[in-house]
């Protein structure tokens, strides 16, 4: 008998790996894209994870919601002039009191140098200079922030279960390539 050729040609597997990659880059792009305020710009922006809940209200009309703890935000970082350009429901990144803070604009008073800013879930008001703006929050992920906590906090478990998902699957591999076989 002779033997046939080897097929040549992409595999079902192949396909199956090339498309899931495709659909989890597509899926992480998107996310970048949604949460950099719908732009793919890297210029001046600033990814942080917001650990409080000093921004976790009802606050639904203006174009940055309220968000609880454990939400990434992403931060563009704002020119003297663009300061200028803020408005009342912006959400800004701010130094108060030697403490990154991120509240809500509820006044702007350029003649004199400040806005006044407060947290969707406080009751205290703050009087931020200008110069003391980091940049303003154009988007949020709750989901990816909240995915950054649990792996922070669990990291052990993580890496264990990474371990044990990898030896298990060389443990497959090998079953399959007939490393455990009886034939002697």
């Amino acid at each position: 008998m002779t033997e046939e050729p080897a097929k040549k040609g992409i595999g079902k597997k192949t396909i199956i790996l090339v498309a899931l990659v495709v659909i989890i880059a597509s899926f992480c792009a998107y996310t970048f894209y949604d949460l950099n305020g719908r732009s793919f710009s890297l210029s001046d922006r600033q990814m942080l994870l917001i650990v409080t809940d000093s921004m976790d209200g009802n606050v639904t009309e203006y174009e940055i919601d309220s968000f609880p703890a454990d939400t990434f935000v992403m931060i563009k970082h704002l020119s003297e002039e663009e300061k200028l350009n803020i408005k009342v429901g912006d959400v800004l990144s701010f130094w108060y009191g030697g403490i990154l803070d991120h509240h809500r604009v509820k006044e702007v008073h350029f003649d004199h140098g400040y806005v006044m800013t407060h947290g969707d879930n406080t009751h205290a008001d703050e009087k931020v200079n200008l110069s003391d703006i980091n940049g303003q929050v154009i988007g949020t992920n709750h989901w990816l922030g909240a995915l950054v906590s649990f792996i922070k906090a669990n990291f052990l478990i993580v890496i264990a279960a990474i371990a044990i998902i990898a030896i298990a699957g060389e443990i497959y591999r090998a079953y399959r390539n007939g490393v455990f076989s009886k034939e002697e």
